[in-house]
């Protein structure tokens, strides 16, 4: 699914499913500058089910969130979601592997934060080895009094940093400035420099005085702050918490704080926020500041505005700047029977891989030059000067001796017209757009010399097309072969505009009246009949299947037809539907049959394709009445 990076975004949801902060004025600034639609969810986050009941309403195709916990449903839920965004840093409220396994990115933003976190872990710690809060409050209810207890001196303190990442990193270098001996402990084991030294997590229990928590949460790392960690601690240590509430067991902590296991805690995060066991919030050697260690005016701005960028980053078909997966794009892509595609990460971002193949991926011997690889790239550079650059993929590269190129990846609000109308979901814009388009293509084409000059050759379109669509139905039909033979004679003799040779749902990925238009590998000067037929072909077929919804079919159909005749050549007469007709029995009974052969009543089906064949009577309308060319 190859890309376009100037596409309308303009049906763009991005989802907030909740933000701490009473205005939305960062957030609205930059989605308003890329055309995308923000909801806003709840201020105060909600449950898994809330945001889950979001996600149906609005189906986004991009998740912005704080606290919120956005669940596999949440994820799978969503008919296109590029992206889940996570105002913050910790990621433990996001189901990453579901994200991942749909191809969906996850962002943060991780060093937002890393001065006022690391800052608020040291005021904890001097709050609480001065005793400032603690002096502060008996100041307040008993008078001046200047017996104050026992206080600590900065510097001879032992001060243990768990998890030594960017906020780690700097929490220990700032306390180097105070003097105290800094040991850090991580995983896997970090590189340091002196005076740091990295230790075990047993040496963090025989010799800190103090440990500031900086660890992940993940399930590795739940409740690792325990009864066992917290008796094997022999100096009665103060605990200091500024990354997640789940990494401390509460009721471990209280019972600590009771026996003098540890002389102090300091929280910024506690387990059941926001509503944490008031009996350890209220003890009176807890410190607590309700989650707001990452808070400054500064990087309130910062994480806004930049989680909010990463959004339109990816929409727009570029690789984030902080992804926190690797979704899986390098991976095959279903390419039709004649190329092998690949997305994989490249140095623009996502990038769709093409290459052709010299045979075609069918049980019959079906053989064509992989050249044809230089008349798609040709192909596809002339379509965007005729219809428009945000209609047909955008060529980053072209490997001509290895008959391949490279193309953006489409956004992925675009989806398989074809594998839509499967699922059946018919939207007649599409319908709409893609006759109209393809009017335009055949009408300005027209006019062009120098157009006709380059796609003159049509041998890949008759070994393509003539050779399994006619040739071979031919020698199969012992009462319609030799009409079939004159029909694509005809064709090959009324040549008038550029053809794309391929024009069927599978090759068009739309959301409503916004379409991308594919595969243009068989493209020649030729008869814009056969456009139009072979699109035709397909829809009819679809609209026979058992089950399918043939109102909404007929709809689309008609659609198609009125927008062509609106833009296109008069090409709709009796030689278009004999065309039609050759190309419904060729995907019945050719090398190439469709994949939902089993749902078509294939006796009524061939009949009708050969009455359309011969011209007898209206067999189109007879097989789809409301239909008419």
């Amino acid at each position: 699914m190859p890309g376009r990076p100037e596409a309308n975004v303009a049906t763009v949801k991005v989802l907030l499913t909740d933000h701490p902060w009473h205005d939305l004025s960062v957030e609205e600034g930059v989605f308003n500058e890329a055309n995308f639609t923000l909801i806003r969810g709840a201020a105060v986050a909600g449950s898994a089910e809330d945001v889950e009941r979001l996600v149906l309403q609005h189906d986004p195709r991009a998740i912005l969130t704080c606290w919120a916990p956005v669940s596999e449903k949440a994820i799978s839920t969503p008919s296109n979601l590029s992206i889940i965004s996570r105002l913050g840093v910790g990621l433990d409220n996001i189901a990453v592997e579901t994200a991942t396994a749909r191809g969906t990115w996850v962002t943060n933003v991780p060093d937002y934060c890393v001065s006022e976190v690391s800052d608020h872990a040291i005021g904890m710690l001097l709050a609480h080895a001065r005793g400032i809060a603690r002096l502060s409050s008996e100041v307040k209810t008993s008078g001046w009094r200047t017996d104050g207890g026992e206080l600590s001196r900065m510097s001879d303190l032992t001060v243990a940093v768990l998890g030594y990442g960017r906020i780690g990193r700097e929490t220990a270098r700032k306390l180097t400035a105070f003097g105290c001996r800094v040991i850090t402990y991580s995983v896997p084991a970090p590189v340091v420099q002196a005076p740091i030294t990295a230790v075990d997590l047993a040496q963090v229990q025989a010799d800190a005085d103090v440990i500031i928590l900086h660890i992940p949460l993940t399930p590795e790392s739940a409740k690792m702050i325990d009864a066992r960690f917290l008796a094997s601690c022999r100096k009665s240590p103060l605990l200091i918490n500024v990354s997640r509430g789940g990494l401390v067991d509460n009721e471990a902590l209280l019972a600590a704080l009771q026996n003098g296991q540890v002389r102090g805690a300091a929280l910024d995060v506690v387990d059941g926020e926001p509503s944490p066991p008031m009996e350890l919030l209220r003890h009176g050697n807890v410190i607590v500041t309700p989650h707001m260690a990452y808070a400054s005016t500064a990087a309130l701005i910062e994480l806004r505005r930049r989680a909010c960028e990463e959004i339109v980053r990816v929409i727009n078909g570029h690789a984030p700047v902080c992804p926190c997966n690797a979704p899986q794009l390098d991976r095959p892509l279903d390419g039709g029977v004649a190329s092998d595609i690949r997305v994989i990460n490249g140095s623009q971002g996502p990038e769709v891989i093409k290459r052709a193949l010299p045979k075609l991926k069918v049980a019959a011997e079906w053989y064509s030059d992989p050249s044809r690889s230089d008349t798609e790239v040709a192909a596809i550079r002339a379509a965007a000067e005729l219809i428009g650059a945000c209609n047909v993929p955008q060529i980053l590269w072209v490997k001509p001796d290895e008959h391949t190129f490279a193309m953006r990846l489409v956004e992925a609000r675009l989806t398989n017209w074809k594998a839509q109308l499967l699922a059946g979901r018919v939207d007649v814009r599409t319908a709409g757009r893609a006759g109209e388009l393809l009017g335009q293509l055949h009408t300005r084409s027209a006019l062009r010399s120098d157009i006709r000059g380059h796609f003159d050759d049509t041998t890949f379109f008759e070994e393509l097309r003539i050779e399994p669509f006619f040739t071979r139905v031919a020698e199969r039909s012992v009462d319609l072969g030799g009409q079939i033979r004159s029909i694509a004679s005809g064709m090959q003799s009324r040549r008038s505009a550029l053809v794309h040779g391929d024009y069927s749902p599978k090759n068009i990925l739309a959301d409503g009246p916004d379409i991308v238009i594919l595969d243009f590998e068989v493209a020649h000067w030729g008869d814009p009949r056969f456009d139009v037929g072979f699109c035709l072909s397909h829809l009819i077929l679809k609209a026979l299947r058992r089950g399918a919804m043939k109102t909404q079919m007929l709809d689309a159909m008609n659609q198609f037809i009125s927008a062509y005749k609106t833009t296109g050549p008069s090409i709709f007469d009796e030689h278009l539907e004999k065309i039609a007709g050759c190309l419904v029995l060729a995907r019945l009974d050719g090398a190439s049959p469709v994949d939902y052969l089993p749902d078509i009543d294939l006796t009524s089906t061939r009949t009708a394709a050969a009455s359309m064949i011969t011209g007898e009577g209206k067999a189109i309308e007879t097989l789809l009445p409301g239909i008419s060319f």
